[in-house]
């Protein structure tokens, strides 16, 4: 069996999104995460992951860091993963505070078979079809991620993004 994978940047030439704010409960960004992942993905609980949670509440400030991953498939052999990662600090009395979002998406293509046909039936069906549905499957990915950030930002009252609505052919 031969495997062929493709992993290629969503929102390239950029390769990720940050935002930063400083304001009051700058917290509620770890509560909005941990909230909004699953439903706006539309994805199961096996889609998503808190995968690290860090407090440091020594002197004034606790500092806190946290990441996520989630994925999304488009069809059996295309999978969008999205890896979430904010890093802030909070004042023990005033909770004013900042904090530093990245956000970055990843577009992997994954296929398996019998290695002396898989080459050239991949290169027959990559040039008729699926050339032109992997642009619009990484335009789809980068157009989620930034529609994401910005109902993030909202909710800090940031300014929001115009995300682009036209295809990859124009």
């Amino acid at each position: 069996m031969a495997n062929l994978q493709i992993n290629e940047d969503c929102l390239a030439p950029q390769h990720n999104v940050t935002l930063k704010y400083s304001g009051p409960d700058p917290w509620k960004v770890v509560k909005k995460l941990d909230d909004s992942i699953k439903p706006f993905f539309h994805v199961s609980s096996s889609g998503i992951c808190h995968s690290r949670i860090n407090w440091d509440i020594t002197g004034d400030h606790n500092e806190f860091f946290s990441t996520w991953w989630a994925k999304k498939s488009f069809t059996d052999w295309t999978t969008m993963w999205v890896y979430i990662k904010v890093q802030g600090k909070e004042h023990k009395q005033t909770k004013q505070g900042e904090f530093s979002l990245d956000m970055t998406s990843e577009l992997e293509t994954k296929v398996e078979g019998w290695g002396i046909f898989l080459k050239p039936l991949w290169n027959i069906y990559s040039y008729l079809f699926y050339d032109r549905q992997r642009r619009e499957y990484l335009l789809k990915c980068g157009n989620i991620l930034k529609n994401f950030a910005n109902e993030i930002k909202e909710t800090f009252g940031l300014a929001t993004t115009k995300v682009g609505t036209q295809g990859a052919y124009g």
